[in-house]
Order: C-alpha cells, then sequence, then structure tokens
C-alpha cells in the first residue's frame, strides 16, 4: 500500500454517512479540493458528502486505479 490523495463520497445509509466511492486524484490535493467543491455543487448536501484526504491505498498495476483504500494512520 502506498499513501496517495483520495476524493472520497459518503452517502447517508441507514442513518449513517458510509463510504460509497473513491477516486485517486494524481494532481496532489489542490485538484482535489476543486474536484470536491465542484461536486459539491451538483449535489444534495443533506444525503451526500465529499472528503479530500491522504490515504493508504493498493493501487491496481498501472498505477491508475485503486483495488483497496484504508485510512492512513497518523
Amino acid at each position: 500500500m502506498k499513501e496517495i490523495v483520495a476524493l472520497c463520497m459518503f452517502m447517508i445509509v441507514g442513518g449513517e454517512f458510509e463510504l460509497k466511492e473513491h477516486l485517486y486524484v494524481p494532481d496532489g490535493m489542490g485538484k482535489c479540493l476543486q474536484m470536491k467543491r465542484e461536486s459539491e455543487r451538483n449535489t444534495n448536501p443533506e444525503r451526500i458528502k465529499f472528503m479530500c484526504g491522504n490515504v493508504m491505498a493498493q493501487m491496481s498495476e498501472d498505477g491508475k486505479h485503486i483495488l483497496a483504500i484504508a485510512k492512513k494512520d497518523d
């Protein structure tokens, strides 16, 4: 696993937010925050939340796709 920047989408499921999707952002935190702002403008903020963060991820062989993701231990 290696540390990457990811944009994570959380949706309300059963009254709690649950991680539903994640996207690898190779261009860094600035690009991730830009993507987060654009995504928030187009969704219902009461049901969907976006978050950028440094996470530990298992990447595909080509290094372009996330196979597994885990919260980074501080």
